[in-house]
């Protein structure tokens, strides 16, 4: 008997739950990232969720990299995210070293147009193996490449530009005329800032009311 009061107790605590629509911040379009339970909008607030790229744009392609968002603001039975950070999934990096090539990383710590401290890691694949100096000047030129960006890009423009391809293509680039590449790819991004004291854009619909 008192396992059906346990069950019936559980089964009653779920059903008090409300559950939240999740969404992405604009520079992922507010696209919805599921529903999910929580006892009330304290217990929501704060809350991390992790989802692939693909789960947004459905392009295979973006499948191995993994984007965090955290819950900052609440309206009603919907929670708006912001960007935590993102990495790509270790089997996705793991493939693409292999042997007779060398791996050049490049971490930096960058403040965007709009003020938001990041650290940006960039990863660099050669065609063969090099030289520490080679390794040193295409890290050189993975910083001056982030560092740029950074005094160009708001947040969100950075992180589009980090996430879909243009920065790493543009440290391609510009390191290729050190030694032949194999791979480059913004391979880590953590937000540094506290998300809750970053500013966050409201769908218009919401932002209106």
């Amino acid at each position: 008997m008192s396992s059906i009061r346990i069950s019936r107790a559980a089964r009653e605590r779920w059903l008090a739950k409300k559950w939240y629509t999740l969404y992405a911040p604009s520079s992922f379009g507010f696209a919805v990232l599921g529903e999910v339970p929580a006892n009330s909008d304290k217990h929501m607030l704060g809350r991390t969720i992790e989802v692939s790229l693909y789960d947004i744009t459905k392009d295979i392609s973006q499948l191995p990299i993994k984007l965090k968002f955290q819950v900052v603001r609440i309206e009603e039975d919907k929670a708006f995210t912001q960007f935590k950070g993102f990495e790509l999934s270790r089997d996705y990096l793991k493939s693409l070293i292999r042997r007779g090539t060398s791996k050049v990383e490049a971490i930096r710590d960058i403040v965007t147009k709009d003020g938001v401290h990041l650290r940006v890691f960039v990863l660099v694949i050669t065609a063969h193996r090099v030289k520490k100096s080679q390794k040193r000047a295409i890290r050189k030129k993975a910083w001056e490449v982030i560092e740029e960006k950074a005094n160009q890009l708001t947040f969100e423009e950075f992180i589009q530009e980090a996430a879909l391809g243009p920065i790493a293509a543009e440290v391609y680039n510009r390191a290729k005329v050190i030694y032949p590449l194999k791979k480059v790819e913004v391979s880590k991004i953590k937000v540094l800032t506290n998300t809750f004291e970053i500013p966050l854009k409201l769908p218009p619909s919401i932002a209106a009311s």
